[in-house]
């Protein structure tokens, strides 16, 4: 009987400390590249200078700044002709589980090519403001 409530009792306490786990700092920079965090007034799109008649044109437009109750979260996204080569992230969290959620939501866009991707779970919210923000910085480059 001893035994059993000696196991139960730590059986409690492992649960609580997975429980109430968040995550550090990702320190692989190579997953995600942040910009300095922008200023509070908002950004406004813009693009690469480029030639409209080239095939391989590039283009660089600015998704809208997505706010929810963690953070703030805005990407940048580049086109190479119709293809998105690159995503940086201008704002977002810095912590928190939007930390390991980010760079996974980076190679999924980046493989999918576009905003259509999953939403990551225990991030729920920062993931929905990637992808609006990074739907927008898509949209740009289609009014374009």
């Amino acid at each position: 009987m001893k035994k059993t409530i000696f196991v139960v009792a730590l059986s409690i306490a492992g649960f609580i400390a997975v429980w109430r786990f968040e995550p550090g700092p990702v320190h692989n920079t190579a997953a995600v590249a942040q910009a300095p965090p922008a200023t509070s007034a908002p950004a406004a799109p813009s693009t690469a200078p480029s030639t409209s008649d080239s095939a391989n044109a590039t283009v660089t437009t600015q998704g809208s700044a997505e706010s929810s109750k963690y953070g703030v979260v805005q990407v940048q996204v580049t086109f190479t002709g119709s293809r998105l080569t690159a995503i940086t992230l201008l704002q977002a969290p810095n912590e928190g589980r939007a930390l390991t959620a980010l760079p996974k939501l980076q190679d999924e866009a980046m493989q999918a090519q576009s905003a259509d991707i999953d939403t990551i779970t225990g991030a729920t919210e920062t993931s929905e403001s990637y992808k609006t923000s990074l739907q927008a910085a898509i949209d740009q480059r289609g009014n374009r």
